[in-house]
Formats: C-alpha cells, structure tokens, sequence
C-alpha cells in the first residue's frame, strides 16, 4: 500500500516538473498586445524578455550577449519535439542570430539546448 502511494507520489511530482518544464516556468498569461515582431536577448540571467506575446505570423529574433553558442529551441529539451520547426537545428555562434516566424497559435516554451536551464515562454494569439 506505501509503495502505490510513492508512486503515485512520483508520478504528481513529474507531471507539475513537466508542465513547469513545458510552459518556461510560468503560469500562461494573456496580454492584449502581441507584437509582430520581438528580440529576445540571451544573457548570463537568462532570455530577456523571457516571456513574449506575438500575433501569429508574427516572429522572434533570438541573439546573446554571450561569448559562447547558444541554441534557442522549443520544448521539450533535448528533441524539441513539441513545436518541431521552433529550432535552428544547430549551435548559432555569439555574433550570429536566428529568426523564427511562429505560425502556430499556443503557448511554446523554450529553452537553450547547450543550457537548458534557461527557459522562457512565447504566446502566439490570434
């Protein structure tokens, strides 16, 4: 009887770490103004902004301020198979940048995959 508990203990604990994982860490939100178009910026804190609103068809330039590659892509790491197409599919060096056209309306987070402890969160409203 213990032992079904724990598992069903596990199985809780892995959904929430999932959805937190999924989402960039953050409950969705609704803005009333998605943009056309966002930078986002990824710097030793992290993306900046880490949470976006772009209307679809809208898109995002990603760049750092890093001296190392980065890698922005979709959820979840490490195939990014949740939006497949929201991935470079390779390591972009420090000077270079990456944009994406999102054409999928939904709440995509993100993450870097060299460093997939930086995540973040991009609406895409009608």
């Amino acid at each position: 009887m213990n032992g079904r508990f724990l598992f069903i203990g596990f199985v809780g604990v892995f959904l929430v770490t999932s959805i937190f994982f999924i989402t960039g860490g953050r409950e969705p939100a609704i803005s009333s103004n998605p943009v056309e178009h966002v930078e986002i910026l990824l710097t030793a804190d992290g993306f900046k902004p880490n949470e976006v609103w772009i209307k679809k068809g809208g898109s995002a330039t990603f760049r750092t301020d890093l001296t190392r590659p980065f890698w922005p892509a979709s959820n979840l790491h490490p195939d990014h198979g949740i939006y497949r197409d929201f991935d470079p599919r390779r390591p972009l060096g420090p000077a270079e940048s990456w944009s994406f056209t999102f054409d999928r309306v939904g709440d995509w987070g993100m993450h870097d995959h060299l460093r997939s402890y930086y995540v973040g969160t991009t609406h895409v409203l009608e």
